[in-house]
């Protein structure tokens, strides 16, 4: 009887083993798993994050964009509107010395 006693000893000893190390691989896994979902969670939230920025950045190049159209424009009709002056100084001079002469 005392063999069949140290046989069941031994045998809950080997499944108390096994059971504690299956459990702590598990629970390292389910660690692992709880870690890495925080981790995915991060950078969800950092990429949400950056595409706001994005959007943001990608608006104020726009609104950039446009006042620089807006300048260029400006600037185009500014420089007709100088030459146009220009001509008509150079006409009005003109007309001036004709009339002197003639």
């Amino acid at each position: 009887m005392s063999r069949i006693s140290t046989d069941l000893d031994c045998a809950r000893d080997i499944i108390t083993t096994y059971h504690q190390v299956n459990d702590s691989q598990a629970q390292g896994r389910i660690i692992q798993q709880t870690r890495l979902f925080q981790r995915n969670k991060e950078l969800e939230q950092e990429l949400g994050d950056l595409k706001e920025k994005y959007f943001v950045l990608q608006h104020a190049l726009s609104d950039r964009d446009e006042r620089l159209s807006r300048l260029n424009r400006q600037l185009i009709d500014r420089t007709l509107n100088m030459a146009r002056l220009q001509e008509d100084y150079e006409n009005a001079i003109y007309q001036l010395t004709s009339k002197k002469e003639g």
